[in-house]
């Protein structure tokens, strides 16, 4: 019952935001249009509008994705844009206050956001895990979650979506400076020689892919190596390996409030 009326407050000073676009209340009275609030941490998410699920949930290649569209506590937004099959770019922009409170209002008002609750978690369990859309707003102080069980018309993810992804108005492509490898051997009895392939010089590249599947943990790095991997990465098949002597790898590319539970940078970057 509680976190019902939260809700009811906080569709309250929506609301109060809502008439604050014509200058004030129905008394004329001015209304705070700053009501609605979220945490400014840069790794903070305000929004975020994901596919969860799926054979590669939980696994290494899972550590790759960017989210279609992510609305940051900065106010940075970053998606995503499908320009082919194997071809993705990742967009960012800075949207100004009034445009995300805009968009809140877009969505908990116009789109009755609040009247739809995640219900993923209280399905059957099946051998395959689907693909499940799901939709998440933190603003003054609740957090709310949806998902694809939740009794959405059809094309409702979609239309949020569309509305997340197009809040910004001067995109640009991002390509991250510095990130977190990470990597595992292939055991040879997996090894597949139809997936996509790239042969890995360790001297090279200055990295080696076996010294780092060997730590069991993620490297930061910073060098070359950085936009080498994020493009290929973001350009190829979900199984793509990289052969360094004659063991395949799988690689790892987790960018800090970018992809999707990326750690944060060390605190010396």
């Amino acid at each position: 019952m509680s976190n019902i009326l939260a809700l009811i407050a906080l569709l309250l000073v929506l609301s109060a935001c809502q008439a604050n676009t014509t200058g004030g209340d129905a008394s004329g009275a001015p209304i705070d249009s700053n009501a609605i609030q979220w945490e400014r941490s840069p790794s903070a998410v305000v929004f975020r509008a994901e596919l969860t699920g799926g054979s590669n949930e939980g696994n290494l290649a899972s550590r790759n994705e960017v989210p279609p569209c992510t609305l940051y506590g900065d106010n940075r937004v970053v998606w995503l844009n499908q320009v082919g099959t194997y071809e993705t770019q990742v967009l960012f922009d800075q949207a100004p206050d009034e445009t995300i409170r805009d968009f809140v209002m877009a969505l908990t008002v116009n789109e009755r956001f609040f009247d739809y609750n995640a219900q993923a978690d209280l399905q059957p369990a099946t051998s395959v895990s689907p693909v499940i859309e799901t939709l998440m707003l933190a603003v003054s102080g609740q957090t709310h979650q949806s998902d694809s069980f939740s009794g959405w018309e059809g094309d409702y993810y979609a239309r949020i979506l569309y509305k997340c992804q197009t809040i910004s108005t001067t995109p640009v492509l991002f390509e991250p400076s510095g990130a977190w490898v990470a990597v595992e051997a292939i055991p040879a009895e997996q090894t597949d020689s139809s997936a996509m392939n790239i042969p890995w010089d360790p001297a090279a590249n200055s990295l080696s892919l076996a010294e780092v599947a060997g730590s069991g943990e993620g490297r930061w790095i910073t060098d070359r190596n950085v936009p080498v991997l994020w493009n290929l990465i973001r350009n190829s098949t979900s199984n793509l390996r990289f052969t360094e002597g004659a063991t395949q790898y799988r690689v790892a590319l987790e960018v800090p409030n970018v992809t999707r539970d990326a750690p944060a940078a060390p605190a010396s970057s």
